[in-house]
């Protein structure tokens, strides 16, 4: 049978008719030893470490347990301090019991003027839990070990045990519920009376808020789902108590699986289980912990699949059922600014399958058939000279898309030069022979063939931005336009006004700023006015991302005097998209000049006879 939480309640260290419960904070199990000694002890005092001062916020606070609190103070030192109201402190538990059970209770903690300067390596909860503490705390004793200590610790000690013992004077059976670094020493006072030393203990200013829903992602507590259990047997403390926090842990990662495989439709493999599990148990006995807190099982799984696992398994830990509303404005969200908390950071990137808020429609028109080809032969015919319907020119949208193929060929060619490998010509020529690495290996007179050929990634977009103008000056129109059929792309651009320079009867001859082609056409909208690209804050990026948003295929083509920033290629990658950079002043500048002018048509009709106007590009 498995073993259950708080099952050594009773194992205690006893002073006279003072029973004194040590917790770690922020611990399921010693929650659950708690609540189970009180039940079944029926104390008729409770003493906790908590300061007098502050009992009205702390007694509304667990009032509203199991929603989080957090009361902000400031103490008579002007020092700024939180305390986190939550169902699986062990304290807060004795608090909370002793409210619904009507027992006296007393807050016997002075307030101190600074928190100690030292920080005690704390054992495991579960290694206490299965132990007993009394048991533990000999064996440490035994070994030689103690707790941290300094003269105001000292002091805070001598306070609480002379106010235990004005309680044992008073009532018959005194529970005593603090931190258990806390216990020896206490427990070592209580042989000899002891004086109330003088301690000034008051606050300046304290007040009660909720905790923002976000904070409790941050683990500077329990994890939020073993909270959750906790709160659940609460409601039904005659059920046995949960079960212990291996086998807790281990369900919770069978679930974290299991969330993730429903929310992305991706299953997760059974090697990435078994790695998920021996990257735990490898870490923490390097680290010398025998169970993860939330910060390593996110962390494994991140090592174990990639950062979208990650963050599903961080989503579905964290989720609680009794969160705040997080439109609360009173709400306030903790972080490691306004918390003495000593732990890790962690940041996290969900896959984002689509950009977009809802899925988005498009009806392709049969473009290759003949009988479309003969319409729009006929519409461009007939069109009225006069009537303003702007168009492209034909031949140059046939160099840019040709263009736009031989990018992709260079991009390639960019990623196969770093992902073949090479090894010494034995029996076997491989992918052919690899002049550069036998050139750089010359001195050992020996010949080297490329062993792995990974094969091409297949491209769905090309952006190519020929100058930044971030203030929009230069390069002031911009716009948005379909491909006319199969072989085109549809094209996003920004560039100069249309009718600045004029070169024919409705015929403008422009320049781009920069440009994003897209593949298949007849699929994107207009993106300068998308509201889904609005956190975009210029458009050279915008091009990037509605290339990335409309890319069907892994691979997207950069070209630019600079290379995307880290933002946008940590959203490529969220997107399961590859960037692939290529520098503008790594091409012919010739024929970049070439494909950065263009001419714009008064209408469709204009292309009849455009050809007269304008100089042959081939």
């Amino acid at each position: 049978m498995a073993h259950l939480m708080g099952q050594q309640w009773s194992d205690l260290v006893q002073h006279g008719n003072i029973t004194l419960a040590g917790v770690l904070h922020y611990r399921i199990e010693f929650a659950v030893a708690v609540n189970s000694v009180i039940r079944h002890e029926e104390p008729d005092c409770i003493c906790v470490e908590l300061p007098h001062a502050l009992r009205k916020e702390i007694v509304s606070g667990v009032r509203r347990l199991p929603h989080h609190s957090v009361i902000l103070y400031q103490t008579a030192s002007d020092e700024n301090s939180v305390l986190i109201m939550e169902g699986s402190d062990g304290v807060q538990e004795a608090v909370r019991s002793a409210l619904e059970g009507e027992i006296p209770l007393h807050f016997i903690d002075p307030l101190p003027l600074r928190y100690p300067l030292f920080h005690d390596r704390l054992p495991d909860s579960y290694l206490v839990d299965r132990l007993g503490q009394r048991t533990f705390l000999e064996l440490i004793a035994k070994n030689g070990q103690a707790f941290g200590n300094d003269e105001d610790n000292a002091r805070r000690e001598s306070f609480m045990a002379a106010r235990l013992q004005e309680a044992a004077g008073e009532h018959e059976r005194v529970l005593f519920v603090g931190g258990l670094a806390h216990v020896p020493g206490i427990a070592g006072r209580l042989g000899e009376p002891q004086a109330l030393p003088l301690m000034k203990t008051g606050v300046k200013a304290a007040v009660l808020a909720p905790v923002h829903p976000e904070s409790l992602k941050k683990g500077f507590t329990e994890i939020p789902r073993i909270i959750e259990a906790f709160e659940n047997w609460r409601r039904n403390p005659e059920e046995p108590p949960p079960t212990n926090r291996h086998d807790m842990i281990l369900s919770l990662m069978e679930e974290a699986a299991a969330y993730y495989a429903k929310e992305t439709r991706d299953s997760v493999p059974e090697y990435v289980r078994l790695t998920w599990a021996r990257f735990l148990r490898k870490w923490l006995g390097f680290k010398g912990q025998l169970l993860p807190e939330m910060y390593h099982l996110v962390a494994a799984a991140r090592s174990a699949m990639d950062e979208d696992f990650a963050y599903h398994v961080h989503e579905y830990l964290s989720d609680y059922s009794w969160a705040n509303d997080p439109y609360d404005p009173s709400a306030v969200e903790l972080n490691e600014d306004n918390l003495l908390f000593h732990g890790h950071k962690i940041i996290l990137h969900k896959k984002l399958r689509t950009l977009f808020r809802a899925p988005r429609k498009y009806k392709m028109k049969a473009v290759t058939s003949t009988k479309w080809k003969e319409h729009l032969k006929r519409k461009w015919e007939t069109a009225d000279p006069n009537e303003v319907d702007i168009c492209s020119y034909p031949p140059e949208d046939v160099e840019v898309e040709k263009w736009g193929g031989a990018l992709m060929k260079h991009a390639n060619h960019i990623l196969q030069s770093g992902l073949t490998d090479a090894e010494p010509f034995i029996s076997d020529f491989g992918q052919g022979p690899d002049i550069r690495e036998t050139l750089r290996r010359f001195h050992e007179h020996r010949l080297y063939v490329k062993t792995e050929d990974r094969g091409g990634l297949e491209f769905g977009s090309v952006v190519v931005i020929f100058d930044e103008d971030e203030k929009s000056v230069s390069y002031p129109f911009q716009m948005t336009w379909l491909g006319e059929h199969s072989q085109e792309s549809d094209m996003a651009f920004y560039s100069t006004v249309p009718g600045a320079h004029v070169v024919g009867p409705g015929i403008s001859r422009m320049e781009h700023g920069g440009f994003v082609l897209s593949y298949p056409p007849l699929r994107m909208y207009d993106i300068w006015r998308d509201p889904s690209f609005d956190f975009v804050p210029t458009r050279h990026e915008r091009l990037l991302v509605a290339g990335l948003a409309y890319s069907e295929k892994p691979g997207v083509v950069y070209v630019a005097a600079k290379p995307p920033t880290r933002r946008w290629k940590k959203l490529a990658k969220s997107m399961g998209r590859k960037l692939v950079y290529i520098p503008l002043g790594s091409l012919n500048p010739i024929h970049v000049k070439r494909m950065r002018t263009f001419h714009m048509l008064q209408n469709k009709g204009i292309r009849n006879h455009a050809h007269d106007f304008l100089k042959s590009r081939d």
